[in-house]
């Protein structure tokens, strides 16, 4: 045990150790910068809330977002 760590309180020693993150759960908006949560994103349909800059949307998904999906017939 070195001079330094008997100084030092184990529990004040932080963690190097970093928590996986998943891909694809935050997004960075290529306009402003800002990191955004994608589900908060979504939510907003997919435009920034600090800058408004329209990300770009699936047709699919930009379909989904105003039809109705029970009253919808796909031909």
């Amino acid at each position: 045990m070195s001079w330094l760590e008997r100084l030092i309180d184990k529990k004040k020693i932080i963690s190097t150790h970093k928590a996986p993150i998943p891909e694809g759960v935050w997004i960075k908006c290529p306009s402003c910068d800002q990191i955004l949560y994608r589900i908060a994103l979504e939510g907003n349909l997919d435009v920034c809330p600090k800058c408004d800059h329209h990300m770009r949307m699936s047709a699919r998904r930009r379909l989904d977002s105003f039809l109705d999906k029970a009253e919808r017939i796909e031909i």
